[in-house]
């Protein structure tokens, strides 16, 4: 903490009072000095003393707080009377910071405070509009005040509000716990005792905001988290072991609280599954939330929280890469129970396969393998299916098949890489050489620790490609590049794939960037942009291969009706002035007034 220098000097004068002084220095540097009278009877107050504090450094309470949580850093300045007794003493002056901070790196945070100052007014400490700053220049706004006349049961009123505050502004660290940004609305008010601590709160996390949690433990640890025996033996007859069935714990401090929770469309939340990042987890939800406890610690969440976008990349053990994508239209609802909500979440991988059907040549297709999350969270309903809209053939396979037949193929693709049909079989690509799998798993997840900013993936595949009856082995390699830049507002994504069964000068040319995508937000909601793209793909088996290249413009909004699309909102018409009138004369009172 540092070096502490405590002087005091006490003395008496010939009428019986006794003075006293005080000083404190840390680090060789005086911070606070206290001086004045204990007992004067002849003043007109007796008991007076005067504070002073002179960059008093707050970083002498980072030992108590913890490296973990954050740490402090600048000064405290202030000047006090200390008058009434030693047992109820009365605080007027201010306090005021200098240069003062608290740094919370893993969790993204850096709050900055005011330098103005904070009165005490007779044990009453006042916020005036107090302001504490983020990342950004919008502050957090403090008015209210602190009562201390009680110091048994201190009491305050309090409200905060912040408009398009950012309250995290960090990047990836290796000690990370939450980076990225995050921009909020804050509307907060506590009054009351702190026995007894009435609380509302509406937090709402605006558009632009994208931040990611980091797991810090990996999933695969089996490690026992148990901190107590198995078996314990206990002696009843022991009254110091064991508390007395009628004695009531004291009760602390008690909290009816009513928040709400508000995600604007168009922030994005992550979990990195894996430090590293290779697993990850990414949504892009909207939708309120409302939390309450009484003051007997009850708890009750409503609300439906919205998924029409994100995805899921694990690698299982002994498995492929899973890359499953959110289907619009997911969500998950709370009713009451915080941990049994009602769930409706829809997921859909891709996975590309090589088909074979007797007499014919094989082809690449795309599986669309769903996976269907419903009922309540303890008690949920998982089923499979699987489907595609590359082949007619294998599309009107599945139609035929029951949907536990579906879902059993969905399982065999996911786990074996295969597919068995009445009159088709498929096989993964990946299943063709293991190495290959492993290779793709391995160049995945050093780029994602790697390379910082850009979402890079590639695919090595291999195949038996069957033409005119004589089949052969193929290697397909493929890449992904998305890079996001201006604060998310604009993203290019390319891609591209080259095989070894045809021409390679023509192969590299035409597919060496087969894929390419830009898209420019026109507000922070992402309910608008622009894109170019060009893709290449597969429509049907008789379509074969097709390119699109075009230009769009996307709108997205919630209707009741179509007109509202094209509603704007108007200038509200102006209301006329009420004559003014003398306290003699009133003015008088229309019967639309009275209606």
């Amino acid at each position: 903490m540092g070096t502490f220098d405590l002087g005091l000097n006490v003395g008496t004068r010939p009428s019986g009072a006794i003075t006293g002084k005080a000083t404190l220095k840390v680090d060789d540097r005086q911070v606070m000095d206290l001086s004045g009278r204990l007992n004067d009877t002849t003043q007109l107050r007796p008991f007076l003393l005067d504070l002073n504090l002179t960059r008093f450094p707050l970083s002498v309470a980072n030992p108590f707080i913890g490296a973990q949580t954050g740490s402090l850093a600048g000064y405290l300045n202030g000047q006090m009377e200390v008058e009434g007794s030693l047992t109820s003493p009365k605080f007027n002056g201010f306090l005021q910071f200098d240069s003062a901070r608290i740094d919370m790196k893993n969790y993204g945070v850096a709050l900055k405070f005011s330098p103005d100052s904070i009165a005490m007014d007779s044990n009453v400490i006042v916020f005036d509009n107090y302001k504490i700053f983020a990342a950004n220049a919008n502050p957090l706004a403090i008015n209210g005040y602190i009562n201390l006349k009680s110091l048994s049961e201190p009491r305050l009123n309090l409200k905060l509000d912040a408009e398009d505050m950012q309250i995290i502004s960090a990047k990836k660290q290796k000690s990370s716990e939450i980076y990225g940004n995050a921009f909020i609305d804050l509307h907060a008010g506590a009054s009351g005792s702190l026995r007894f601590v009435k609380a509302n709160a509406k937090v709402i996390v605006l558009p632009g905001t994208n931040v990611t949690y980091v797991m810090q433990s990996s999933p695969e640890e089996l490690t026992s988290r148990s901190s107590t025996d198995m078996v314990r033996f206990v002696n009843f007859a022991d009254t110091a072991a064991v508390e007395k069935v009628d004695t009531i714990a004291p009760a602390g401090m008690l909290i009816n609280l009513d928040a709400q929770l508000l995600i604007a469309q168009g922030s994005t939340i992550g979990v990195d599954i894996s430090s590293g990042g290779s697993d990850r987890a990414e949504l892009k939800p909207n939708g309120s939330l409302n939390f309450t406890m009484d003051y007997m610690g009850d708890t009750h969440l409503t609300g439906r929280l919205n998924i029409p976008d994100g995805y899921v990349r694990y690698s299982p053990p002994l498995l492929s890469r899973l890359d499953f994508k959110f289907i619009e239209g997911s969500y998950i609802n709370f009713n009451g129970q915080m941990m049994d909500p009602i769930l409706n979440i829809h997921l859909e991988e891709t996975k590309k396969a090589n088909v074979t059907q007797e007499g014919q040549n094989s082809r690449i297709i795309n599986f669309l393998i769903g996976l269907g999350v419903t009922g309540t969270l303890e008690n949920m309903d998982v089923a499979f299916d699987l489907s595609t809209d590359d082949d007619i053939t294998v599309s009107n396979e599945l139609q035929s098949m029951t949907a536990e037949q579906r879902a059993n193929q969905a399982m065999n693709l996911l786990l074996y890489n295969t597919y068995t049909g009445p009159g088709t079989k498929a096989s993964s690509s990946l299943s063709g050489n293991p190495l290959y799998s492993f290779l793709a798993s391995q160049v995945n997840s050093w780029m994602a620790n790697n390379v910082k900013g850009v979402d890079i993936s590639f695919g090595f595949d291999q195949y038996d490609n069957t033409v005119n009856g004589s089949s052969s082995t193929t290697q397909s390699y493929s890449y992904k590049v998305s890079k996001s830049f201006l604060n998310d507002k604009f993203k290019i994504v390319v891609g591209g794939n080259y095989t070894t069964d045809s021409d390679p000068d023509e192969n590299l040319q035409q597919n060496l960037i087969n894929d390419i995508a830009f898209e420019y937000m026109l507000n922070r909601s992402g309910s608008m942009y622009l894109k170019l793209f060009r893709h290449t793909g597969y429509e049907s088996i008789l379509e074969g291969e097709v390119t699109q290249t075009g230009v769009g413009f996307v709108y997205k909004r919630k209707l009741n009706t179509l007109r509202n699309m094209f509603r704007f909102r108007r200038p509200q018409p102006s209301q006329p002035q009420e004559p003014q009138s003398t306290p003699d004369q009133q003015p008088a009172v229309t019967n639309d007034e009275e209606k």
